[in-house]
């Protein structure tokens, strides 16, 4: 292009592609594969929301069955230096914690939320108290996802019911 007045830039060539390169049959196949129809949810992101319920049960579990065996042992056994923070009130919440870990296991996402509030009400109350642990936001971020993922299974469950029914007498 910059040669003197006068000069012919080069003729160009085709580009050919080399002979083991994939056609674009089979391009535009593979490609199909990687889109969803709307609204569809991947099994990738089905089996990450169900492993966040099935976290979030545990924890829910956990923090009741912590807060009811050790809420009724200082209450019962009347044991001082446990009652400051244990008492009737914390078996009484291990005990919604349960039944709240309940509802969760069969994936209700009001279970989920009511049950991230009541411990983030629990948290804020223990901080207002003076006693911060990082243990306790660590579990609210986990909770958080759980409500995430509970939401995503919600959505998978809607989406199965709009579904029609597959006819099976017309299969074979």
């Amino acid at each position: 292009m910059c040669a003197a007045v006068g000069a012919v830039a080069p003729a160009q060539q085709v580009w050919t592609p080399p002979k083991e390169a994939a056609g674009a049959a089979e391009l535009a196949s593979s490609a199909a594969s990687w889109v969803t129809a709307p609204g569809a949810i991947r099994k990738t992101d089905l089996d990450k929301a169900t492993k966040g319920m099935r976290r979030a049960f545990r924890i829910y579990a956990i923090i009741g069955v912590i807060n009811l065996a050790i809420g009724l042992l200082a209450e019962l056994a009347d044991l001082t230096a446990l009652q400051n923070l244990f008492n009737w009130y914390s078996a009484i919440e291990g005990g919604i914690f349960l039944v709240i870990a309940y509802f969760v296991r069969r994936g209700s996402l009001g279970a989920t939320i009511v049950g991230a509030v009541l411990y983030l009400l629990d948290t804020l109350a223990l901080i207002l108290a003076g006693q911060f642990s990082i243990v306790r936001i660590i579990i609210l971020v986990f909770l958080g996802e759980a409500i995430l993922a509970a939401n995503q299974l919600r959505k998978q469950r809607k989406l199965m019911r709009q579904q029609p029914p597959i006819d099976q007498s017309r299969a074979a």
